[in-house]
């Protein structure tokens, strides 16, 4: 997969991996939907001159992949991708993504079947994500085979339609605090509370 930043995406006034992710750094813990302390009102970093490594050196999907539609940067679309290494049956790992859905809404940003089709097509392990609540671990389960006839067919309503089963799936999947939280890869199948 692409590493290069995609010319011309900014992150500008998105903030939203300071609120959606889990950060486990020596200089910053922080549960996933809970704003990160260091935010300031106009959605800056009032210590982004030294902001700890793993914020220094963390990018989007919507910035590195331009397969991914301009219209789901994640302030505006409500749909945050990012990388994962996916661990297959036989113990291999291949590149792999995590579309987050942040709310029910982001069901409905521009280019997002677009952008999921583009990955499953070229055989990028995808993964769909549903936060739980603040402080507490999200759904995720692997989406390809779900979408295959879909993609096959061209049928964006059914790729659709899939997504928001997925995401209703994921939002009435347990949820556990993340102190109890195991790290684990995600299942191959089927939602499982997650980080």
């Amino acid at each position: 997969m692409e590493h290069q930043l995609v010319a011309g995406r900014e992150c500008g006034p998105c903030n939203v991996c300071c609120v959606a992710l889990t950060i486990h750094d020596p200089a910053l813990e922080k549960p996933q939907g809970y704003r990160c302390p260091n935010t300031l009102p106009n959605k800056g970093c009032a210590i982004y001159d030294t902001r700890p490594g793993t914020c220094r050196t963390f990018h989007c999907g919507w910035r590195h992949l331009r397969w991914v539609r301009d219209t789901l940067r994640p302030d505006l679309s409500g749909v945050l991708i990012r990388f994962l290494n996916a661990v297959a049956a036989d113990g291999t790992t291949q590149p792999g993504i995590i579309v987050t859905l942040l709310e029910r809404s982001a069901l409905k940003a521009p280019g997002l079947a677009e952008s999921v089709a583009a990955a499953v097509s070229a055989g990028v392990p995808v993964y769909l994500e549903v936060p739980g609540p603040p402080g507490y671990t999200s759904g995720r389960a692997r989406i390809n085979e779900a979408l295959g006839d879909a993609i096959y067919t061209r049928d964006k309503e059914a790729v659709l339609q899939v997504l928001r089963r997925a995401y209703a799936m994921g939002r009435a999947g347990e949820h556990k605090p993340l102190s109890a939280a195991r790290r684990q890869s995600p299942p191959p199948g089927g939602f499982a509370g997650r980080e």
